[in-house]
Parts: structure tokens; C-alpha cells; sequence
């Protein structure tokens, strides 16, 4: 029952591999020492952990319903938290504001210069006002208003608020680059959130870490699907995990063929994807544009079901698979569904890559509020030139749905066969194709790729790497290559020499940006999953 439970250690040797102790524990007594002289305090009560994580294959669609196969990796956010509380507290909620029935007190730094801290103040309804540019901040204002509005509604785990609160952050998580370093910082802000508002049970299950850490993601106005919260907080050491999101959110973890001897490379492309600013003409917008496809496929496939509100392409093939006399839901029938569906959706949806608002309320048959209300949903999008391409974006849905399962069906399959043997090596050559599948999908139906991504992937490709694809949402950020140990030193080095030296000097300053400096080594690395979130107690 133990693992169904946010891990909670004072030892750094449950949270990183042997390799990473020694280098760990002096940043984590860095971090120690930098929030004594900050905050001019003693050390602080507790460190929440979150790491972030790479996506192998499953792009863009745990938003639709879809099932993905992602890992934590080692790079990671820290926040080490201390918490006072007003000596005259009681038992009664609408009491427990601090002295004098005044508001909390929260003073947020950053180590990273780049992101300033913060202080703000909230009361015992976890009322807080989120900043109108997008702050780094606002993930963890939003992760105490959840936590706090969790912890009303259920009694039974005990409450209290804080006089004030000090926070530190600690990232190694690169911002834009495709790793989830925003799933990483909801995930270690709700962690800090439940420990210091909740008096009981403080041990804190999984399911509930990752379910309010993706809440606290989308109260910042990002239409989140799952994946990278949950895999922040279900990571396992040499595990990838296949994470269903529907009827119900459902984690099961695969381990990492060993008789391949493979590695994960992971090339930065320096490239910022920063979801918050532009949301409405990338990710918020490729949402709307699935849940369009939702609607008119089931308008035309699902006749005799208009009424059905169907949000998800998920939610339309489960749907689609009754109409069809099939009421188990499992992957062979999913499977089967997205088989007959690809064969018939061109038809349906081939005229429909260019659609305007005007054209979708007409052939759905819905006035300009209900497209508002059920379609947009409450998020901006700006689609080019105006026009939603629906075809495309549902064709990449449902060809890495499949992906996804004939991922984890290989995975399956090279486990069970445990020789080192040729069976064994085209498993990992079929996984490293699947990836490269993937990657044609999201540059060409998904249109999230960049002339960067591109040019990191041929690198790869041409030395050593079995399958290379983006990672994360795209439009920059990261890439994940597979590769076999003999081969890593190499594909590394080539990613290093022929794209960041070609674009940054020795020194890692950019050639193009003077100010900045880049840490190559940091920026391409190689990886085995990793363990999930955890609380480290200061002893």
C-alpha cells in the first residue's frame, strides 16, 4: 500500500540513482543554506520534490481521452517550505486566519534570478488573485486555493492556516523546453500546499496529488490533460507508464526492455514554449480544434445519438464502439474502433480542414452561444487565418492513440522474452519506428514542430538513434531519442557539435544572444526513468 502513497524520506538515496547522490546532496544543501540567509531563519520544515518528465510517445491526446506512455525523469523542481501558525488557532475554520483574523502571508523566492519572487496574502477561503501576465507564482497561488477548497470539503483530514509562510524554489527543470517543468512546479506547490493547511493524515495519496495538481494547472488557464502531473507524481526507477485517462484515471508501469540495453536522449532545442502566452495559437487552440472533430464526427457516425454532449474523441469512439454492439471497453476494442473509424473519417472529415466559426455552427446546428459556451469552453483561441484544421488534428489523434498501444503491446512482449537475442532487438528497432511515426504525425497533421526540432532530429537520426520525436507540447522545447548504450556517447556528441556549437560557442553563450548562457551538458543528456514526487522530511 506503501507505493499508493506520496513517498515521504529523509534520505536522498530513495529519491535519486547512486550516481546522482554525491552531486544531489550538495545542491540540496545549497538549497538548505540559501533559505537560512534568505528568509533569515532556521532550516526549513520540510522539501516537496517534483520531477518532470518525458513524454516517449502519446502526443497531444491525453486531452482527448487517450491513453500515453510517459517516464519522470531526474531533473526536477524543489520547494523547501516553513510555516508558522498564530498560537491562538482553533478548531474553528472561519477562526483560523492568523492574529486578529488577519490574512496569511506568503513570500515566494526563486534561485533562479531570472524568475522574481513574490509576496501576496490569502485568507481562510484560499481567495488569492492571479496575476494578468502569466507569472511562474500563480502555479503556486493556485495550488493553495485547490488544496484549501480540497481540505473544506473534507473534514476528516483536518485544517488549519498558517500566520505566514516562507517558500524557496530550486528548478533543474529547463522552463519551454518540453520536460513539464510547469507540471513539476503545480505538483511540488500542492504537495507544500496540502502539508502545511492539513493537520491530519499527512501521508498523501497519489491519485489525489495528481488530480489537484492538474486542477491547479488549469486554474491558471492552461486546458491540461493529465499526463505530465500524473507522471511527476507515479514515476518509477526503469519504468515507463502507461497512464489510461478514461472511465478513470489508471497508472501501470512497464518496465524498460534491459536485454536491448537502451537509453532515452533528451536534446533541448533552446527553443521556449511557453504554454501561458501563446495558448490561444497553439495548445488551448489544438483543444478546441479536437473537440470540434468530437462533435461533427459524432454528428456524422452517431445519428441516432444527438443529444449525447460529446466533448472528447474519446468519448466519441467509446460511443461509436456501442453503436457498433461492443460494450468492453478495452484496448482491443478501442483499437478496433480507431481502425474502422480511420477508414471511414476521411469521408466525413475531409471536407472539414479549414473551417471557419460560421461553418461549424451551421453543420453542427448550433447558435453562436452554444458554440461559445460547449466548444470554446471558456478558453482564447485565434485560429490562422481564422480557420480550424479539424482533419488533420483528429488524424493525429487517432493514429498515436493506436501508437501508443502498440508501444506498450511491445513492451509487453520484450519483457516476457527475456534473452538477449535478435527477437529481443527488433522489439526496440519496432519501438524506435513507432517514435518516428509519431514524430511525421505531430510536425505534419499536428503542425506543432519547429525548423529547430527538425534539425536536432536528423542529427539524431543519422547517428545512432532508433526512433526521435519532440517531446511535450512542441513548437520548441525538447526532443527524446532512442538509442542503444553503445551508441549514446556518439549521438550525443553529434547533437552537441553539429547543432549547439553551430549555434552557441564553446563557452555555451549563445551566438544569437550574447546574454545568455547555456549548460550543453544539461541541455543533452541521457536518461532512464526515474522515481515520482516525494516530501523530504528535515531531520
Amino acid at each position: 500500500m506503501t507505493s499508493d502513497f506520496i513517498l515521504e524520506t529523509s534520505s536522498l538515496e530513495d529519491i535519486y540513482t547512486s550516481s546522482s547522490v554525491s552531486s544531489q546532496a550538495i545542491r540540496w544543501g545549497n538549497l538548505i543554506n540559501c533559505f537560512n540567509k534568505t528568509f533569515h531563519t532556521q532550516s526549513p520544515d520540510f522539501i516537496a520534490r517534483a520531477p518532470g518528465r518525458v513524454n516517449v510517445i502519446g502526443e497531444h491526446i491525453d486531452y482527448c481521452g487517450f491513453s500515453v506512455l510517459p517516464a519522470a525523469i531526474e531533473p526536477d523542481l524543489l520547494i523547501a517550505a516553513s510555516a508558522s501558525y498564530p498560537s491562538d488557532s482553533t478548531e474553528d475554520v472561519n477562526q483560523r486566519v492568523g492574529f486578529n483574523g488577519q490574512p496569511a502571508s506568503v513570500e515566494v523566492v526563486n534561485l533562479n534570478l531570472n524568475y522574481p519572487g513574490e509576496k501576496f496574502t490569502y485568507d481562510h477561503n484560499g481567495h488569492i488573485s492571479l496575476g494578468k501576465v502569466g507569472l511562474w507564482t500563480d502555479y503556486i497561488k493556485s495550488a493553495i486555493s485547490t488544496a484549501i477548497n480540497h481540505l473544506r470539503e473534507d473534514p476528516s483530514k483536518g485544517f488549519k492556516i498558517p500566520e505566514s509562510v516562507k517558500l524557496l524554489v530550486d528548478g533543474t527543470v529547463p522552463p519551454g523546453s518540453g520536460l513539464s517543468s510547469s507540471a513539476a512546479l503545480a505538483t511540488a506547490s500542492v504537495l507544500v500546499a496540502l502539508r502545511i493547511h492539513q493537520t491530519k493524515a499527512e501521508v498523501v495519496p497519489k491519485y489525489l496529488a495528481a488530480s489537484l495538481a492538474i486542477s491547479t494547472e488549469r486554474a491558471c488557464g492552461i486546458s491540461v490533460g493529465g499526463m505530465d502531473q500524473t507522471a511527476s507524481v507515479f514515476g518509477q526507477p526503469a519504468k515507463l507508464l502507461h497512464i489510461e485517462f478514461h472511465p478513470a484515471t489508471q497508472v501501470v508501469p512497464f518496465s524498460v526492455p534491459k536485454q536491448g540495453r537502451i537509453n532515452f536522449v533528451i536534446a533541448d532545442s533552446f527553443v521556449t514554449s511557453n504554454k501561458i502566452d501563446s495558448a490561444k495559437r497553439q495548445y488551448n487552440l489544438r483543444v478546441v480544434e479536437c473537440r470540434l472533430a468530437a462533435r461533427l464526427l459524432s454528428k456524422a457516425l452517431l445519428p441516432n445519438d444527438s443529444e449525447l454532449s460529446i466533448n472528447t474523441l474519446r468519448e466519441f469512439v467509446d460511443h461509436y464502439s456501442s453503436s457498433l454492439g461492443n460494450d468492453e471497453n478495452n484496448s482491443k476494442t478501442i483499437l478496433k474502433s480507431i481502425q474502422l473509424i480511420l477508414e471511414r473519417f476521411e469521408e466525413f472529415l475531409g471536407m472539414h480542414d479549414s473551417l471557419t466559426i460560421e461553418g461549424a455552427i451551421k453543420i453542427l446546428g448550433i447558435d453562436g452561444q452554444t458554440f461559445k459556451d460547449e466548444i470554446l469552453n471558456g478558453l482564447e483561441v485565434e485560429p490562422k487565418d481564422g480557420k480550424f484544421k479539424i482533419f488533420s488534428r483528429a488524424r493525429h489523434v487517432f493514429t498515436e492513440a493506436k501508437r501508443v498501444y502498440d508501444f506498450r503491446n511491445l513492451l509487453e512482449q520484450a519483457t516476457e522474452n527475456d534473452k538477449d537475442d535478435e527477437e529481443n532487438f527488433e522489439f526496440i528497432n519496432r519501438m524506435g519506428e513507432l517514435m518516428n511515426e509519431s514524430h511525421f504525425s505531430c510536425q505534419v497533421d499536428y503542425d506543432c514542430s519547429c525548423e529547430e526540432l527538425e534539425e536536432i532530429i536528423s542529427i539524431a537520426r543519422a547517428n545512432g538513434s532508433l526512433g526521435s520525436r519532440l517531446t511535450g507540447a512542441g513548437w520548441g522545447g525538447s526532443t527524446v531519442h532512442l538509442v542503444r548504450d553503445e551508441d549514446t556517447t556518439r549521438l550525443i556528441d553529434s547533437i552537441k557539435e553539429q547543432y549547439y556549437h553551430k549555434r552557441f560557442n564553446i563557452n555555451g553563450i549563445g551566438a544569437n544572444d550574447s546574454d545568455k548562457k547555456y549548460d550543453l551538458d544539461q541541455a543533452c543528456f541521457s536518461t532512464k526513468p526515474q522515481g515520482g514526487a516525494c516530501v523530504f522530511k528535515i531531520v
